[in-house]
């Protein structure tokens, strides 16, 4: 009995001391906060619907190499990111839980780099509030939860930065090595900008440390092998299987497109990401300005230590470089926050128990607003409601039109009304959803254009033009309620247009066409 009271006890024991590891804790609560109610959160418009879509008709290809949606190759993005998403459906299944738990993870392994570099440059109460800040921040807990390339690239892009700040203080040929690993598989999860950009973040560093020299050693030509190698594994069978076409659209059109020319003009005005950033680190945000105001003077006359350099450096020069570039995504400065995080710890590390205040209020208030806001939402923007509905109609519908017509004519699902939602056709398994024309001039009108890049490349939906449905077609058809108006005096005379059901500001209509 002693024996087992005594091995009970250590075992005990072992776990208590287990649960105090940092990197336990950060998993443990992490992973409960960030996959929090995911279950409850449909894949929305107009982004998550395509990655999941397109990693779903991957894996029913059988082809892993070339991204694909609605049966045409898709150059948006490299395949990193779908290899991921392909991989969680095979082990766990496809649902809206296992869509969101690539984000959850990367995440995570985020905040465990970060406690790792924020103790390496300065202390464990830093590292401990760095991770709190970070892992709370509004920008970064709305990544967490969303499918989106965003936090692997950040996992990837960060780490390639942490890398450079030790193999710079250590004049360590392995870490810049390293650096070039991490950066090849950046690449593969969004382009060459997870190269160019830490690259260039480094070599400002240098430059106000008045050692641009340096950047002449650090082992570019077996660095450069080992980044070719792995970028090689996806961008060489891409570029044999597809040629100029994949340069064109997924470097003319996705990359310097991008740069160039705003794709949301709107959003292209100079203080653009300076309100992102003081958003996206809320309630932070407020707790920086906090930390400067009451360390202004000291700040102001005294030398910063180089980790704080770099990390001010790393912050400004990524925000710096995307509010330069033409299209704006709130995501895209991601990385910008991780330095950050670090030097607001920095600034406040000795008002401990405020940030452990201001931390379990916000987390509770995180957890509210996934609940009273989030999840809402996410219906609002997902065709998850409007596809279970169609699927309703479905069986009764094509029944009772084949019978009238008196011959198997196909049932066509299509959307009428503005921006085509992919996520219909991700809920209505195996049923094509069209993107309904008033004739075949509005479609050219909209598809893309060989050998041109333009914006017109992402619209590779299926489309079908009122004008050429043949008689007696029957159709469900999807309409935003504003056009519903404009879509009923574009059918033929004589046509049957009975509503079926609505959903938000989406009606439903059974369309049967004239003999």
């Amino acid at each position: 009995m002693d024996f087992l009271l005594g091995y009970v006890q250590r075992r005990v024991q072992a776990l208590a001391a287990l649960a105090e590891h940092p990197y336990v804790c950060i998993i443990v609560f992490f992973g409960a906060f960030y996959f929090f109610c995911n279950w409850q959160l449909p894949v929305t418009d107009p982004v998550e619907s395509n990655y999941v879509q397109t990693a779903r008709e991957m894996l029913q290809s059988g082809d892993y190499v070339s991204p694909q949606i609605f049966g045409h190759y898709w150059y948006d993005k490299p395949a990193l990111y779908y290899w991921e998403l392909m991989l969680a459906m095979q082990v766990f299944g496809q649902s809206d839980f296992v869509a969101r738990l690539v984000s959850g993870v990367m995440s995570i392994a985020v905040l465990c780099a970060t406690y790792r570099f924020a103790l390496h440059l300065y202390s464990r109460r830093v590292a401990t509030l760095a991770v709190l800040i970070l892992g709370t921040a509004a920008g970064y807990w709305y990544v967490s939860k969303s499918i989106l390339t965003d936090m692997t690239l950040m996992l990837f892009f960060c780490g390639t930065l942490m890398a450079f700040y030790v193999a710079w203080e250590r004049a360590s040929h392995r870490w810049y090595l390293l650096c070039f690993v991490l950066a090849g598989f950046g690449v593969l999860t969004k382009g060459p900008i997870a190269f160019l950009l830490p690259g260039f973040v480094y070599f400002v560093f240098l430059c106000v440390r008045r050692e641009p020299g340096k950047i002449l050693h650090i082992g570019w030509m077996p660095g450069i092998l080992i980044f070719g190698a792995i970028v090689a594994m996806w961008y060489g069978p891409m570029y044999l299987l597809h040629g100029q076409d994949f340069l064109a659209s997924f470097l003319g059109t996705h990359n310097f497109l991008r740069a160039t020319v705003a794709e949301h003009p709107k959003y292209n005005v100079w203080y653009y990401y300076g309100a992102i950033f003081l958003a996206a680190m809320l309630p932070w945000s407020l707790v920086m300005f906090y930390g400067l105001r009451r360390h202004w003077q000291e700040l102001r006359h005294s030398r910063p230590a180089p980790q704080t350099v770099y990390l001010l450096v790393w912050a400004v020069t990524v925000t710096l470089f995307y509010q330069c570039m033409a299209t704006k995504y709130p995501t895209y400065t991601l990385p910008s926050l991780l330095p950050a995080a670090i030097l607001i710890a920095r600034l406040v590390e000795d008002k401990m128990m405020l940030c452990w205040r201001v931390f379990v209020v916000w987390s509770v208030a995180l957890c509210v607003l996934t609940v009273a806001v989030m999840v809402p939402f996410s219906h609002y923007r997902s065709g998850q409601q409007m596809a279970a509905l169609v699927q309703s109609y479905l069986p009764v519908t094509r029944a009772a039109g084949q019978a009238k017509a008196g011959r198997a004519e196909p049932l066509l699902l299509a959307y009428y009304g503005g921006s085509y939602e992919v996520s219909f056709s991700y809920y209505l398994h195996g049923w094509p959803v069209y993107d309904l024309q008033p004739n075949a001039a509005a479609i050219a009108d909209k598809r893309p254009i060989r050998g041109v890049s333009s914006w017109r490349d992402k619209n590779i939906q299926p489309y079908l033009a009122i004008t050429d449905l043949a008689a007696g077609q029957q159709l469900l058809v999807i309409c935003d309620e504003e056009k519903t108006e404009q879509f009923r005096a574009l059918l033929p005379a004589g046509t049957t247009c009975q509503p079926r059901g609505a959903v938000a500001d989406l009606k439903l209509f059974y369309v049967a066409l004239p003999q």
